[in-house]
C-alpha cells in the first residue's frame, strides 16, 4: 500500500498515467477517499494523477484532530515534496476545493493552474447551519445518520430523479462502509467549520484559476464560486448545468471537458 509519513500522519496515495504527462493532484471531498475519482478517470488520461486520501479519510490514518484547511495544505505541500513533485495542476472539489484556496494563497512555486470545484471561501450562517446538522446527525445518529441529514444537499435535483436508489438502503449501506470512522468525520468537520474567511488572502493567488459550481449545489449554490473568482485575479466562473455538489459523479464528461479545456490537455 502506497503510504508516507510526514507532518504527523500517514497518507495513502495512488499515483497513474504516463511518466511524461503533466502532474494533476486531485483533492478529495471531506468524507472521501481516492475512490471517488473513478468515474473522471477514463476523462484525465491525458495527465499523470496524484489521489491521495486527506489524514482522517479513506486509508489515511486518524491522528488527534480537528483538522482545518491549514494543516490539510501542510499535508499537501510535505507530500509534493516528498514525492518530488515541482510542477503540477490541482484540482480540489469541495472541502479539497477550500484546501487547494489555502494551499494556492500561499503562492507556491509549482502550481501552475488551478481548478476548484463545488467549493466555497467562506462560512456564512446557512453554510454553518448546514455543516452543523451533519454534526449533529453524527452524534444523534452515527455515520448513517449524518448521511441521512446531508442526503438531499448533495445530490442534485435531476441526478437524483434518474438515479433514485442513491437514497435506497443497499447504497446507503456502501456508503457507509466507505465512510471514515466517526471520530475521523468528528475532527473533519470540526476543522472545516473552524475555516476562516478565505477572501482576504485570495488576491495572492498567481496560479491561473477556473471555479466550478453545480447548477444544483444546495450546499454551496454558485454564488460561493462567484465570491471565489472575484477575490481572485483572472479568475473565471462557469455553472456546470444540472449538477449538484458532486459533479464528478453526477456529469464526469461534462465536468472533464471543462477541465481538458482549460488545462489545454486532450482528453
Amino acid at each position: 500500500m502506497p503510504e508516507l509519513a510526514l507532518n504527523g500522519t500517514t497518507l495513502f496515495y495512488r499515483t497513474e498515467g504516463p511518466p511524461a504527462a503533466p502532474w494533476l493532484v486531485l483533492l478529495n471531498g471531506i468524507f472521501q477517499r481516492t475512490e471517488a475519482w473513478e468515474p473522471l478517470l477514463p476523462y484525465l488520461e491525458g495527465f499523470r494523477l496524484l489521489r491521495y486520501d486527506m489524514r482522517g479519510q479513506g486509508q489515511s490514518a486518524v491522528p488527534a484532530g480537528p483538522y482545518p484547511p491549514e494543516l490539510h495544505a501542510d499535508d499537501l505541500a510535505a507530500l509534493l515534496a516528498a514525492l518530488g513533485i515541482k510542477r503540477y495542476y490541482l484540482l480540489g472539489l469541495s472541502n479539497g476545493g477550500v484546501v487547494a484556496q489555502v494551499h494556492a494563497a500561499r503562492r507556491p512555486t509549482g502550481l501552475e493552474k488551478l481548478v476548484l470545484l463545488c467549493t466555497t471561501p467562506r462560512l456564512d450562517p446557512l453554510l454553518r447551519a448546514k455543516v452543523e446538522s451533519w454534526r449533529r446527525g453524527l452524534e444523534w445518529g452515527g455515520t448513517r445518520g449524518r448521511m441521512l441529514v446531508a442526503l438531499p444537499w448533495i445530490w442534485g435535483r435531476a441526478f437524483l430523479q434518474a438515479h433514485p436508489e442513491v437514497a435506497s438502503e443497499a447504497w446507503l449501506s456502501q456508503m457507509e462502509q466507505a465512510a471514515p470512522t466517526p471520530e475521523a468525520q468528528r475532527h473533519l468537520l470540526d476543522g472545516f467549520l473552524a475555516m476562516e474567511d478565505l477572501r482576504p488572502r485570495l488576491g495572492r493567488i498567481e496560479a491561473p484559476t477556473l471555479v466550478l459550481s453545480g447548477e444544483d449545489d444546495l450546499l454551496f449554490p454558485p454564488f460561493y464560486g462567484q465570491e471565489i473568482a472575484m477575490a481572485i485575479p483572472g479568475a473565471t466562473h462557469r455553472v456546470l448545468p444540472q449538477v449538484g455538489h458532486v459533479a464528478p459523479l453526477e456529469n464526469a464528461p461534462g465536468l472533464a471537458q471543462q477541465i481538458a479545456k482549460f488545462l489545454e490537455v486532450k482528453q
